[in-house]
């Protein structure tokens, strides 16, 4: 059905693809466009076989229920006969193990493919055994572009800098730090008042301002300018589109905490890269205030569970001056973080959200920065988040997974 319907899309499809930033990236992509053009995107993170298919025919998950699904399904097959009327199609895809891609792109075809980069994610049994292999299955949505269609890619990291020197400049947009690259960032600086950086594009430089925390996020703001200059539009008036960007919830959200403390809240999922880049920000934008990091297991890693652990935990001392982890896995950092010179006395575990939260609850002092950052299943920290947020009644609207079928699971 949906196949059949986008025969008939007459307007450009924009697919999202990569390890980490997938989501924030296309809600900033959305952001942009949405400004001068009518556009459909993926909702939440349904960037899988039945997100993607769902996202085309405009109809939701009926989840375990089959008469919510008899129901979706024949509202699918009326919508597949009717014209979509969007000018984009913005769509996100995700990948867990080898040959995702290839149903994904049997589906659609798209005309611009974002390249967000590749790191250690989905590396479980039965998933990915190597950044190669994930870069070789998420590589073949670019392949699956229409023809002049344009791939928009990172070069910042390693593996799609090759692929970019591959390609040549023939339908290709880089995008970096890199003085190279097409499109490149520099003088980034970050506070708690936003994120400032230095765009600079075709021998001309912008200033951007954006209210989003952390320095990565200039990876996120890229790409969305990249599409929209290659739809025809001003790079002054998307910059304009920045400033009223939002964050969705658990990506470095501002939420603040009981006894007027400050909590970033970076709960929707967790990766070696992405952890470390928190830490980072943490870091910079807490001067001068206790720092303490609350990290959680990194879930599907497989054989390399201990040593990205580890991994975050020499790095945790340099970062934060308290240290609590959630889940077995990562006690791991707990370990490691006491090894390379953390006190004991400020380096605490615990099995579960809810017993950490209660933990701190009393310790919190005015001014602290509570980094949260952990994986979903089974640690679950959006649920330490709103134990100590100071309006717990909003959780719903600023959290994620509020949803009933995720508040009643582990």
């Amino acid at each position: 059905m949906a196949k059949f319907r986008l025969k008939r899309f007459k307007g450009k499809i924009i697919g999202i693809t990569g390890s980490i930033g997938k989501s924030s990236t296309k809600d900033a992509v959305y952001t942009i466009l949405n400004t001068q053009f009518k556009v459909k995107r993926t909702k939440k993170n349904m960037n899988s076989d039945f997100g993607l298919c769902l996202t085309i025919l405009d109809i939701e998950s009926g989840f375990s229920s089959a008469t919510k699904w008899s129901w979706f399904l024949l509202k699918g097959l009326f919508n597949c006969m009717m014209k979509d009327h969007n000018e984009i199609l913005l769509l996100e895809f995700g990948v867990d193990k080898p040959g995702d891609m290839d149903f994904l792109a049997s589906v659609v075809k798209p005309d611009m493919v974002v390249f967000t980069g590749v790191s250690p994610v989905h590396m479980a049994e039965g998933q990915f055994s190597s950044l190669e292999e994930i870069f070789n299955e998420k590589h073949k949505l670019v392949e699956a572009m229409r023809e002049h269609g344009v791939a928009i890619l990172n070069v910042d990291n390693d593996l799609l800098e090759g692929l970019s020197k591959k390609r040549g400049r023939k339908s290709t947009v880089t995008y970096g730090k890199d003085r190279e690259a097409d499109f490149w960032a520099s003088q980034i600086h970050q506070d708690l008042e936003g994120l400032r950086f230095v765009l600079h594009y075709d021998h001309r430089h912008y200033d951007v301002h954006a209210n989003l925390i952390g320095e990565f996020q200039v990876f996120v703001l890229m790409p969305a300018i990249i599409c929209g200059s290659l739809l025809g539009m001003t790079i002054e008036n998307m910059i304009l589109a920045i400033e009223k960007y939002t964050l969705p919830p658990g990506r470095m959200s501002i939420i603040p905490a009981i006894n007027e403390a400050t909590i970033l809240d970076s709960t929707y999922n967790a990766s070696p890269e992405a952890v470390r880049e928190a830490l980072q920000t943490l870091a910079k934008i807490a001067v001068n205030k206790r720092k303490i990091a609350v990290l959680g297991s990194m879930n599907e890693l497989g054989k390399h569970t201990q040593i990205m652990h580890e991994m975050i935990g020499e790095i945790v001392p340099k970062c934060a001056d308290m240290l609590i982890t959630v889940g077995d896995d990562a006690m791991i950092i707990a370990e490691k973080a006491k090894e390379k010179g953390m006190e004991e006395r400020n380096v605490f575990s615990f099995k579960t959200s809810l017993e950490a939260a209660g933990f701190l609850a009393d310790k919190i002092k005015k001014n602290d920065v509570i980094l949260v950052k952990g994986s979903q299943n089974n640690v679950r920290l959006e649920r330490f988040v709103k134990a100590l947020m100071a309006e717990p009644e909003k959780a719903k609207d600023l959290l994620v997974r509020q949803e009933p079928a995720w508040t009643t699971k582990l």
